[in-house]
């Protein structure tokens, strides 16, 4: 009997072993801690400054497209591709209705819309018939006279790549009879291909800023996330760099004239 004896001991052993083993694995698995799960800490889309404020070579940039010959009186000017193909097809469209659209201004830099600031604050050309150094000599009356229909050097949609002027900067053009057709084309059509007209007339949709510019086309998709970006961003103490900047604040140009747009464009 003592064999039997031996076998159901070595026997009920084994089971013992394995159960511990079981139980020992087990154990190991539900102690696990479980895998540690940070919040994710959303921070907020942002622009690089110095396409906010004009501070680049459009023609080293990957995102800008050259405009070719047949879409513009002017040579050497960029906007963004995504853009440019958006007019390019809002043109063809235009056509078939007999409308010609033709692009009289696209990318502008800081430091070229630091000249064109510049030439109008130190009297180097007239405006309304007027040398502004002379006629205001109070800083800030003279950007206020500028402000009607030029920006400050950092804050000119311009920059951006994304606004272009069409066929002339001359308010008098848009009371002709073919200039009344493109603008009533452009209002009707334009918002099916992106663009939005910011400066409209002063009322309920718009009530500071520029002087109303039927010209002026902006390509909402990508311009009112600059817009946004640069009220996150820009202060005003990066307006800076020209001459008559120390009006940046008394004019409110960030305020009055960035964010002076129509409604419509940018809710």
């Amino acid at each position: 009997m003592k064999k039997p004896t031996l076998i159901l001991l070595l026997f009920t052993v084994t089971l013992l072993t394995t159960a511990c083993g079981q139980n020992k694995d087990t154990t190991q698995t539900d102690a696990k801690e479980p895998l540690e799960t940070k919040d994710v800490v959303q921070t907020p889309d942002t622009i690089a400054e110095k396409y906010l404020l004009g501070q680049y070579d459009p023609a080293k940039e990957k995102d800008f497209s050259l405009i070719a010959p047949k879409y513009t009186n002017k040579t050497g000017i960029y906007m963004r591709t995504e853009a440019y193909d958006a007019f390019i097809a809002m043109r063809d469209s235009a056509l078939k209705d007999g409308i010609t659209l033709t692009i009289v201004s696209a990318t502008r830099t800081f430091w070229h819309q630091k000249t064109i600031w510049e030439n109008k604050w130190n009297g180097r050309q007239y405006v309304g018939g007027k040398l502004l150094n002379v006629a205001f000599p109070d800083p800030t009356q003279r950007a206020l006279e500028i402000l009607k229909y030029s920006s400050m050097p950092g804050t000119s949609r311009h920059h951006w790549g994304t606004d272009i002027d069409i066929n002339s900067v001359d308010p008098a053009y848009f009371k002709t009879a073919y200039g009344i057709k493109v603008l009533a084309w452009l209002e009707q059509h334009a918002p099916d291909f992106g663009f939005c007209r910011p400066y409209t007339p002063f009322g309920e949709g718009r009530t500071k800023g520029y002087q109303p510019e039927e010209w002026h086309w902006t390509y909402i998709p990508i311009s009112c996330k600059f817009q946004e970006a640069y009220k996150n961003q820009i202060k005003y103490t990066d307006i800076e760099g020209f001459d008559g900047d120390e009006t940046a604040f008394t004019t409110r140009v960030i305020d009055n004239n960035v964010f002076g747009v129509d409604v419509k464009c940018c809710k």
